[in-house]
């Protein structure tokens, strides 16, 4: 592959993603993430603001007195709660229980040599380039809705990201013109009964046993309500009752996750799990309350004529025989809160390569990536904007539902 477009060093890259995994972050709280972001952009020449579109928020800016065309690339910053069980590893997680188990250490280390890449080739650019570090992808609240609401998006025309993944093998592109991943929210069902002695069950109000008939009752709902050729998950992920074997459960509390490709789909399956909810507690002669995590994270969807644009750049980097089509996942991805602002297009890169245990799935505890790729992410990014900064045509400016 040909990297002479724009400096790229795969040593520098490699440094930056091993030193991210080795302290990883949650959430919001990101100072070493933070910390090191600007500390390369600093080193580098780029400019940038913290904290003024959310806490631990960095927003670095190429080229930004040129105004009349401005291209976004978004990388997220945070890890997840799993203990790594890459013990062999130089640069396993430090940090107990805390591992990048999802790429997003190889996402931010490639936005920094974006950043840099970008920066150096600054005279031949003809827009304005905003790179947005954003925390909080994996938990709520969304680190790309809290960054919409406070307006990174105001001045960027179109916006692109990354997702690296396991499953396609090394340097793969994979994109689409279309739905890319699916609305999500989640939910907590509590039922209350009336314990008495397990002797004695017709004295009390057993919650347990209305807990199991809505766990069923979701099943029955998924497999012959939901058309097949529709996406719907209603998963109940964790069930409490109880506490002892000499009484019936007072109380019951289900929780779990609904994904949805379709949001005429996602607003029929929670009128409907409310529903069986109420049904059964009638039933039952248990009370009930359903609640949710806020509204649903929307899906996200890539705009055709993005999509194109940023193929034809992809092929000059991998070759046509890398670049394939990248399947909508059930899985949520918070960037379509940028997508709602503007036109946006979310790419996958493939990490795989089992001589060097990198194929396992993403959030487990034994994933690792082929670091050879990271180049390719920056390589990609870089002759994205090469190839049109003078603008893209046709691209469809979402509509307005409200505030993101």
């Amino acid at each position: 592959m040909d990297y002479t477009i724009a400096p790229v060093s795969q040593e520098d890259l490699v440094r930056i993603r091993r030193q991210l995994h080795m302290y990883p972050e949650l959430g919001w709280d990101l100072p070493m993430t933070a910390a090191l972001v600007k500390e390369e952009l600093t080193k580098a020449g780029v400019g940038f603001v913290a904290d003024q579109y959310g806490v631990n928020t960095i927003v670095a800016t190429i080229n930004p007195e040129i105004t009349r065309f401005t291209i976004g690339i978004r990388a997220d910053m945070d890890a997840l709660p799993i203990q790594e069980d890459n013990h062999d590893t130089p640069y396993r997680s430090r940090h107990e229980g805390v591992m990048h188990a999802c790429g997003h250490d190889a996402h931010t280390a490639m936005l920094i040599g974006a950043a840099k890449a970008l920066h150096a080739i600054r005279d031949r650019l003809a827009c304005r380039v905003k790179l947005l570090f954003q925390p909080c992808e994996e938990s709520r609240p969304s680190g790309a809705r809290t960054m919409c609401e406070h307006g990174v998006m105001r001045d960027i025309d179109c916006i692109i990201t990354c997702h690296v993944n396991c499953m396609d093998k090394a340097h793969v592109i994979s994109s689409n013109p279309g739905a890319t991943n699916c609305s999500s929210v989640a939910f907590r069902v509590e039922l209350g009964g009336y314990s008495v002695h397990v002797a004695t069950p017709h004295a009390g109000i057993d919650a347990l046993a209305a807990g199991v008939k809505v766990y069923n009752g979701i099943q029955q709902i998924i497999s012959r309500e939901v058309d097949p050729f529709d996406t719907c998950v209603m998963s109940v992920t964790t069930l409490h009752a109880g506490g002892t074997v000499s009484t019936n459960a007072d109380k019951c509390v289900l929780e779990g996750s609904l994904r949805c490709l379709k949001d005429k789909t996602m607003d029929w399956a929670r009128e409907r799990l409310t529903r069986l909810v109420r049904l059964t507690a009638e039933e039952c002669g248990v009370t009930w309350k359903v609640s949710w995590s806020g509204q649903p994270l929307p899906g996200a969807h890539n705009d055709p004529a993005l999509y194109e644009a940023f193929i034809a750049s992809a092929r000059k980097v991998v070759g046509c025989e890398r670049v394939i089509l990248l399947p909508v996942s059930p899985g949520a991805e918070d960037f379509a809160y940028y997508e709602k602002e503007k036109p946006g297009l979310l790419f996958g890169l493939g990490m795989r390569n089992e001589e060097k245990n990198a194929c396992y799935p993403a959030h487990t505890k034994d994933w690792d990536i082929d670091e050879d790729a990271l180049q390719t992410g920056v390589a990609v990014f870089v002759q994205f904007v090469l190839d049109n900064m003078g603008g893209i045509e046709g691209m469809a400016v979402p509509a307005k539902e409200g505030k993101a």
